[in-house]
C-alpha cells in the first residue's frame, strides 16, 4: 500500500527538557479519514537530547489487533496492536468522538530480523526495525529485492521502499538490460522513470546508461518524442543526442516535415536549423519556390539574411 507520510525533526535542549522534568516517551493519536480500510495514525517520539520525532500515515485498519470501529465511536478505554513484519506498537489509551490517543511500546520482530539475515542482508537495528515498521516494510519486499539481484544494505532496502520501488518495476528494470545498485535503482524512482518509460525506449532501440536515462527523463524526453524521431527514420540515436534535438526546440513534426521533403539532415544539421528559426512551413516554401536541392547550411543562410 502506498504510504503518504509526513516526518518532522526538530532539536529540543536536553537541559532545558531536564529541568522541566520531561522523560523520553512514546505517544499515538488515531482518527478516522472517511473510508472503512484506513485510519489516520500519527506515531511521536521523545528521547532527551535527541529531540522529536513524528510520523503520520495512512495505515491499514486491518493491521490494528484488538481495535474494532464501535471502541473508535463509542470511546473508552482501548488497549490494541499495530502490527507489522518488521514488529508492532502496543498501544495503550483511549477514544472519545471517534479519536484517540495515548502511549506505546514498540516490539521488534526477532522473526524478520533473522529472515533479512538469510538472504544476505546486515543484522537491522532496532532503531531501523521500528522505522520499516512504520513504513509498512514487509518480508515479501526485503526477499523480491534479494531475488531480483539487487545488491543492497538495510537503510538502502528502506529506501527503496520509502521510493516507491515495487515489485513490477525491479522486473521491468531487469528486463530492460539493466544492473544496477539499489541506490540507482532508487534514484530512477526519484526521477520519475517507471516501467513504460522504460519500454518505451526499449522499442526506440535505446539503451542508455543510468545517469543517461535520469538525463532523459529530466530533460523531459518523452515517449512520443521518440516515436516521432523513430516514424522520420532517425532510429537508433545516442541519448546526447536525443536530448540536443530536444533541448533545441526540434520536435518530431519538424523532422517528419524534412523527411517527407526529402531531406536527409544530421542531427547537428537539424540543431542549426532551428537554432536559425526554420520550421516546416519555410522549408515547404523554400521547396515550393523551386530551391529543392539546397544544403541545411545554405537553408540557414537564407534563413538569417531574411530570405522567406
Amino acid at each position: 500500500m502506498t504510504r503518504n507520510s509526513a516526518i518532522g525533526w526538530g532539536a529540543v535542549a536536553l537541559g532545558v527538557m531536564a529541568a522541566l522534568g520531561v522523560g523520553p516517551h512514546q505517544d499515538w493519536q488515531l482518527r478516522r479519514n472517511g473510508n472503512w480500510d484506513t485510519v489516520l495514525l500519527t506515531v511521536k517520539r521523545f528521547t532527551p537530547g535527541h529531540g522529536k520525532w513524528a510520523y503520520t500515515s495512512m495505515v491499514p485498519f486491518a493491521n490494528l489487533r484488538g481495535l474494532s470501529w464501535d471502541a473508535i465511536d463509542h470511546g473508552g478505554k482501548a488497549r490494541f496492536e499495530y502490527v507489522e513484519d518488521a514488529g508492532k506498537l502496543v498501544c495503550e489509551g483511549g477514544f472519545a468522538w471517534g479519536k484517540g490517543e495515548g502511549s506505546f511500546t514498540f516490539v521488534p520482530s526477532a522473526q524478520f530480523r533473522n529472515e533479512v539475515r538469510q538472504w544476505g542482508y546486515d543484522a537491522p537495528t532496532e532503531d531501523q526495525l521500528f522505522s520499516m515498521t512504520l513504513s509498512g516494510m514487509s518480508l515479501e519486499f526485503a526477499r523480491l529485492v534479494h531475488e531480483a539481484g539487487v545488491t543492497s544494505s538495510i537503510q538502502e532496502l528502506m529506501e527503496l521502499r520509502t521510493r516507491g520501488v515495487t515489485r513490477e518495476f525491479l522486473g521491468e528494470v531487469k528486463d530492460a538490460g539493466y544492473s544496477l545498485t539499489a541506490r540507482e535503482i532508487a534514484e530512477l524512482r526519484d526521477h520519475g522513470v517507471d516501467g513504460n518509460y522504460l519500454r518505451q525506449l526499449r522499442e526506440y532501440g535505446l539503451h542508455p546508461q543510468q545517469k543517461d536515462l535520469i538525463g532523459l527523463r529530466m530533460q523531459g524526453v518523452t515517449p512520443r518524442f521518440l516515436d516521432g524521431l523513430k516514424a522520420a527514420g532517425y532510429e537508433g540515436l545516442a541519448a546526447n543526442e536525443i536530448v540536443s534535438l530536444h533541448q533545441h526546440g526540434v520536435s518530431p513534426d519538424f523532422v517528419q516535415t524534412a523527411h517527407d521533403l526529402g531531406y536527409s539532415f544530421s542531427v547537428e544539421e537539424l540543431t542549426r536549423l532551428r537554432n536559425c528559426g526554420v520550421d516546416g512551413r519555410y522549408l515547404r516554401r523554400l521547396q515550393g519556390s523551386g530551391m529543392r536541392t539546397l544544403t541545411a547550411e545554405e537553408i540557414a543562410k537564407l534563413r538569417q539574411n531574411g530570405v522567406d
